[in-house]
């Protein structure tokens, strides 16, 4: 028996005539947009967008080694050169805000696109000086760090990354490959987590406000140089005005110099001289008196 069709009237009183199949074609439409709308399940999100080459080598990686030239790291330089995709591409990256959580658990991350913030540290090229690795080029190797995180950060950039400056905050998104040792400059083991990427997402501009603070010092270290060299000088001339000096053409004796001193020695020739020989007797009594004539002009007193 034939299907008859379905007539619906109009609100102006005509009616149109509607297909037997049209309420099964609109319930499959319904359908589908419903499947659309649902969010796929946790378990149906790709585990890792690196291939199974990769994945197998990022397995193999030690940790807390003071060398991170592995297979694994490898492996992943040549997928970044390779296929350009940068990471997070397939799946949402995964913020990490406290990096002790890396520290803790890194098998748990390796391989993950990792987002991470730090302050630039350290920005050095370098390239692999083996021939089969030196295809892979040129490399530039960031240091992060952040005041409240215990470790550091190592991010090797695929991409040219000159023009980042040493202090710049930056937000960068890479593949988690391991966590590194390495000597301070205190001759301390420390540790670092080491990330690939082909280049950071953000650089902040807090780099200018910087400078500019830099630029202010180098006014007020000008200024106080200045102020105290003025002040030296003001010392200097003070000094001056109080006690002057006087060149040795000023200087005269109090008397007039002899041109000769040979009337000085003569006159004190004629003053030593001029002195009675008497004068230079030795010291004692004196002598007796003597007498003149025979002892009967002697004083009538004296006689016997």
């Amino acid at each position: 028996m034939a299907e008859s069709p379905i007539v619906q009237p109009t609100r102006f009183g005509h009616q149109r005539t509607l297909h037997p199949l049209w309420p099964l074609l609109a319930a499959i439409i319904a359908s589908c947009a419903t499947m659309a709308q649902t969010p796929l399940p946790a378990d149906s999100q790709p585990t890792s967008e690196l291939p199974a080459n990769v994945q197998a080598a990022l397995a193999d990686i030690e940790d807390f080694s003071f060398s991170f030239v592995q297979p694994g790291f490898y492996a992943l330089l040549e997928h970044l050169k390779t296929t350009h995709r940068p990471p997070g591409l397939l799946r949402p990256p995964l913020p990490i805000d406290d990096w002790t959580t890396l520290l803790e658990r890194p098998a748990d991350f390796r391989g993950l696109p990792l987002t991470i913030e730090g302050t630039v540290g350290r920005n050095k090229p370098w390239r692999f000086q083996q021939e089969p690795h030196r295809r892979l080029g040129t490399l530039w190797q960031l240091e992060l760090a952040r005041a409240d995180q215990p470790l550091s950060a190592t991010v090797i950039l695929t991409n040219d990354a000159s023009d980042i400056p040493l202090d710049a905050t930056i937000r960068v998104t890479g593949y988690f490959v391991m966590i590194r040792q390495y000597y301070s400059r205190t001759n301390r083991i420390r540790q670092a987590a080491l990330l690939v990427a082909d280049g950071p997402t953000v650089v902040s501009t807090a780099v200018a406000r910087t400078a500019g603070r830099s630029g202010l010092n180098l006014l007020i270290g000008a200024l106080v140089a200045l102020t105290a060299a003025l002040l030296v000088i003001w010392i200097l001339l003070r000094r001056s005005v109080v006690h002057p000096r006087q060149s040795a053409s000023a200087l005269h004796a109090s008397t007039r110099a002899p041109t000769s001193l040979a009337d000085d020695l003569a006159a004190w020739a004629a003053e030593d001289s001029d002195q009675a020989p008497g004068d230079s007797a030795a010291p004692g009594p004196p002598p007796p008196p003597t007498t003149t004539g025979d002892a009967n002009s002697a004083d009538p007193a004296e006689r016997p």
